[in-house]
């Protein structure tokens, strides 16, 4: 069994060197990963509430339609998530601090999407969208 980089307890690091890449960069994939997969779910909802009317949305716009809807408790949160997710596929520092600063944005953003999950889970159900 391979020892945690940092314990589960630890909220933050000070800094990555590359030699502990594969230890990290599943998790940073996950979360962008994650990120996208509720952006496009959000986005899908917003057309759908808008009665499958077809239109560019910006991540603006599918943001404040997600709150407008209920969804999301406010704008600023998933704008937050957002600029985490864009820094970790658009960005690839080779500075062990800028490294652990990614490490700790997606950290400090992950119960964003878990809790967006969830309120999706219940504005799915809320108006019978599966049913």
């Amino acid at each position: 069994m391979v020892e945690p980089l940092v314990p589960m307890t630890a909220a933050r690091i000070d800094e990555l060197p590359f030699e502990e890449d594969s230890y990290v960069l599943g998790y940073l994939k996950r979360y962008e990963q994650f990120e996208d997969a509720l952006h496009r779910t959000l986005k899908a909802i917003s057309k759908i509430m808008e009665h499958g009317k077809i239109e560019r949305l910006t991540s603006v716009d599918v943001t404040r339609r997600a709150y407008a809807l209920g969804i999301l408790p406010n704008e600023t949160i998933w704008a937050d998530a957002v600029r985490t997710r864009n820094a970790l596929a658009h960005e690839y520092p080779l500075n062990p601090q800028k490294r652990a600063d990614q490490v700790n944005a997606a950290w400090d953003a992950r119960e964003t999407l878990i809790e967006t999950w969830a309120a999706i889970e219940r504005f799915v159900e809320q108006e019978r969208l599966l049913a």
